[in-house]
């Protein structure tokens, strides 16, 4: 299997609210799987296409505060009813201004993930 990341994907279970790039006011949640500085993995009970762009509004626990990503569809995959979708998305790009907030959380997350005392 050819695998094309270039970073590390980091589990986590981050919230998100994600809206099509058409449509303001119709927001769904969702559930982060996994997220690198390059694409978000998530589940969510809406099916997105691929090719579409998305906006995602990627709550950063630690921070209290969010960052809004706009994001292609990569791939979205049917799990189950109880799981949904799981969608593999790629960042096209970031708030202004929050870039380096997004890059200290997936560093502190891969900190914790190699460096934790385990």
């Amino acid at each position: 299997m050819n695998n094309r990341r270039r970073l590390i994907r980091l589990d986590v279970g981050d919230f998100l609210e994600i809206r099509p790039l058409k449509e303001i006011a119709k927001h769904t949640k969702a559930e982060t799987k996994n997220f690198s500085l390059m694409g978000i993995c998530f589940s969510s009970e809406t099916e997105w296409q691929k090719g579409q762009v998305i906006f995602i509004d990627y709550f950063i626990p630690e921070e209290l505060d969010s960052v809004k990503l706009k994001v292609a569809v990569v791939w979205s995959e049917f799990i189950d009813t109880t799981q949904g979708y799981f969608c593999g998305t790629e960042i096209i790009e970031i708030e202004e201004g929050k870039g380096d907030k997004f890059a200290s959380y997936y560093f502190q997350k891969l900190r914790e993930r190699f460096l934790s005392s385990e």
